[in-house]
């Protein structure tokens, strides 16, 4: 034991020194902060390498592509950024975790002798074409950068009218540049021209579990399938609501969140045994934007905190909402601190679980739902 002990460590050490980093084009060194076998790289050479957005503020860091995007708390110590998984920095530069930045964004990962990250190229799949607007579908989701003459969609490829295939990507040769550039997801780059249109509120109602995720069996009935038809419910009452599922899939809370990041209300449903009315707020807001809205949405005019809610919003002033709704059904709504999860959103994002004695039949759930429409309304309307 005692010869083959400094072997073991050995072999631990070498596996967690520094190796090759690829990420596309560009190469460096995996490193490997704490000792704890997790591979960190630089984040600007990986959002070089692979076309990624990168945003840097005090103490976060995110990065995106299209739609999507993983933020990193920002430590100064190895071995505490390496066991909470936060960005970690080093000297000048700042490192990430690289496997669990693959997960979010949907990048290759390969860990062997080095580790290699990869985005395979985009198809485009078509182009919508409105007065003043034109819609790019892609297999996945792209990044687009404004460049003179045009609007590059980065590793992208595919042929259509104007579209000039380049090294870096699918050119979009433009004699006006557009006024605006946004992913409203499933892979869709929108250029938009003229003035900005009056924002809409987005309500995102997320029907919790799915798929593999069955969530708890009610009397043979199954969590996942309750929340996705009290969400319809729900959404047939709020003209231009969107779910996060709209079917029966397996669904990461990473996704989830992605998509609720424009929301101005998120409410996540779930089922639970009984008749409590349970509703779960987040205990504090991470967000700059989300700290300041709920002091703003207390003394601006009217008109300003439309404008705001529409980006931003009060989980406190949403909760009041639904509780008032679902008192004048002669229901009573305990409200508690929820998940950390969702911290991190901008919007008045919220978690309500509601007892299947509740939902025992389809009068009891439409009820149900024109309580939870009313209380969103009402909130959006205040």
């Amino acid at each position: 034991m005692r010869l083959f002990l400094p072997f073991l460590l050995a072999a631990l050490a070498l596996a967690q020194a520094p190796k090759p980093l690829k990420a596309g084009s560009l190469t460096r060194e995996a490193v490997y902060p704490g000792g704890r076998g997790v591979a960190y790289g630089p984040a600007q050479l990986v959002a070089q390498g692979l076309g990624l957005s990168l945003w840097q503020g005090e103490g976060r860091l995110a990065l995106g592509l299209g739609s999507r995007q993983k933020v990193f708390p920002i430590l100064g110590e190895e071995a505490k950024a390496a066991a909470q998984g936060a960005a970690w920095r080093r000297g000048n530069e700042v490192y990430i975790p690289l496997r669990p930045l693959a997960d979010a964004l949907g990048l290759t990962y390969r860990a062997q002798e080095g580790i290699l990250l990869e985005l395979p190229w985009a198809e485009l799949l078509g182009v919508e074409r409105e007065s003043m607007r034109l819609t790019f579908r892609f297999s996945r989701e792209v990044n687009a950068l404004y460049r003179e003459g045009g609007v590059l969609f980065l590793l992208a490829k595919g042929v259509g009218t104007g579209l000039r295939q380049e090294p870096l990507g699918l050119f979009l040769p433009l004699d006006t540049p557009p006024d605006r550039l946004s992913y409203p997801g499933g892979g869709r780059v929108v250029l938009e021209w003229g003035p900005l249109p009056k924002p809409k509120p987005l309500v995102l109602l997320d029907p919790g579990h799915g798929g593999k995720d069955a969530g708890i069996n009610l009397d043979g009935v199954w969590e996942k399938d309750l929340t996705l038809d009290l969400a319809r419910r729900v959404a047939a009452q709020l003209p231009g609501s969107r779910l996060t599922r709209s079917q029966d899939q397996t669904l990461p809370l990473e996704a989830r969140l992605a998509q609720a990041q424009g929301a101005a209300v998120f409410l996540s449903l779930h089922v639970t045994r009984g008749s409590a009315l349970n509703l779960y707020l987040p205990k504090e807001r991470s967000l700059t934007l989300a700290k300041n809205a709920e002091s703003l949405l207390a003394t601006a005019p009217a008109e300003q905190k439309a404008l705001l809610k529409a980006y931003a919003g009060d989980p406190r002033r949403l909760a009041q909402a639904l509780e008032s709704a679902f008192s004048a059904l002669g229901l009573v709504l305990a409200k508690a601190e929820g998940p950390y999860a969702l911290t991190d959103l901008p919007g008045a994002a919220v978690l309500l679980e509601i007892g299947a004695e509740r939902l025992k039949t389809p009068q009891d759930r439409q009820a149900l739902a024109e309580a939870i429409a009313q209380g969103v309304r009402s909130y959006l309307e205040e």
